[in-house]
């Protein structure tokens, strides 16, 4: 079977993780008035991720400044008008700062530090969507199905990693709190995709002292991706040939011939229905209701089977149908 791959865009937030007890983006540190801001691209960089910083100011020309940038004590630019740098951020678990002094055209000395951890979060995504067991690829998400969503998050502090279980869960979804989730090693969240588009959550980790946090988005869509039924044949003895699913078209080499319909991806939960028919009149199931079989009779010729399956949950239908003809 060719299933599309799930593309998530997880986007990162690198907040403060060192001692001060103000939290942002970065830290910033400045002189006087915000008359200069370091624009940092991409706006939500991942440990080890070379990034490019950028001096807006509507307050001094920039462009006739002298600046000096300044990674960690090292100076990396310096110049006239160098209103611009690129640099790495430091690996999972370590920090650095980056200062910026400008001598502005006017002869006016201000400086800002943007400080960057190395914290992440990692997140697992899970569907709980049908899949025929002993599947191999990952069940994808569909309409009304319940995602399960846990972080895993990497923060550290002067003496080292955090311990995950002392952190403070805060989640968001579609920037929206939901504090009824949140808490001390609430780690997992669980939603249900009612609608299409994106879903975004968010999550930010901290310390109870909130000297050390980060945030992080994952963005979650079933935009593109749709459900599907699949015929296998079902030894009785051997079980389900999940390696090989039947086409359009197969032959009842034998005395009888047992069809099992898989739906892939369906929403778990709700109440079903199954329904078969054989040159569309109803035919009766197997020992179980996705299953048929078909007994050889005399004389040959061809059937058309076909397998309807119905799922109603929280108040929507779900349909999954599909057709295989059989020569005898």
């Amino acid at each position: 079977m060719k299933t599309r791959l799930l593309t998530f865009l997880i986007l990162g937030v690198t907040l403060l993780v060192f001692s001060l007890p103000s939290v942002g983006k970065t830290q910033e540190i400045d002189d006087y008035s915000s008359d200069f801001i370091i624009e940092i691209i991409p706006n939500d960089p991942r440990p080890g991720e070379t990034v490019s910083a950028k001096i807006i100011s509507y307050q001094f020309d920039v462009n006739r400044s002298v600046i000096t940038w300044t990674l960690d004590g090292k100076v990396i630019e310096k110049g006239t008008g160098k209103k611009t740098a690129n640099f790495t951020l430091p690996s999972l678990g370590k920090e650095s700062a980056l200062s910026v002094s400008i001598v502005t055209d006017s002869g006016i000395e201000t400086s800002k530090t943007k400080k960057f951890s190395g914290g992440d979060i990692d997140f697992l995504w899970e569907a709980q969507t049908t899949v025929p067991a002993g599947y191999k690829g990952k069940a994808l998400p569909s309409r009304k199905a319940l995602i399960k969503v846990t972080g895993l998050p990497h923060l550290f502090n002067s003496a080292g990693a955090i311990a995950r279980q002392n952190l403070i869960y805060e989640w968001t979804l579609n920037y929206k709190n939901l504090p009824d989730d949140s808490g001390i090693n609430r780690n997992t969240l669980s939603l249900r995709l009612n609608d299409s588009g994106d879903y975004v959550v968010g999550l930010k980790v901290s310390t109870r002292d909130k000297r050390t946090s980060f945030q992080k988005f994952l963005h979650i869509s079933y935009d593109g991706f749709k459900t599907k039924l699949l015929f296998y044949k079902d030894d009785a003895l051997e079980g389900p040939f999940y390696g090989k699913a039947l086409r359009n078209k197969t032959s009842l080499q034998g005395k009888d011939l047992n069809i099992l319909a898989e739906p892939f991806f369906l929403a778990e939960g709700g109440t079903s229905d199954y329904f078969w028919t054989m040159n569309d009149k109803a035919a009766k199931p197997g020992k179980r209701p996705n299953r048929i079989l078909l007994m050889k009779g005399e004389g040959s010729g061809q059937a058309e089977i076909a397998f309807e399956m119905k799922r109603e949950m929280a108040n929507s239908l779900q349909v999954e149908e599909g057709v295989i003809n059989v020569d005898f």
